[in-house]
């Protein structure tokens, strides 16, 4: 499942729900390209210290990573999805959304 995220400007952000197949495969790398490169160069820092055993847990929350980090940049939930993704991720979606 994936949901939305809109920002005032009306850029549109998916976010997937779930396990992360390119996390899982590419580590850090897919940061980069949600534009998070902190995030991106922290477990991929991570990923080297600890042979790649931390991208075993990076799979699992990612997602969960990058729609806080929309949230918190002011991007709001946007349509379908958020009844499931928003108590998995421990956030409180008003009832418009």
């Amino acid at each position: 499942m994936v949901v939305n995220l809109k920002n005032e400007a009306g850029l549109l952000r998916q976010v997937k729900v779930g396990f992360s197949w390119t996390a899982f495969f590419f580590g850090g790398i897919p940061f980069f390209f949600r534009g998070m490169p902190g995030y991106g160069a922290l477990w991929i820092l991570l990923a080297m210290v600890t042979c790649g055993i931390s991208n075993l847990v990076l799979c699992f929350i990612i997602n969960k990573q990058t729609a806080h980090y929309y949230l918190e940049r002011g991007y709001k939930p946007e349509g379908a999805g958020w009844d499931v993704a928003g108590p998995k991720w421990g956030v409180s979606v008003p009832a418009y959304a």
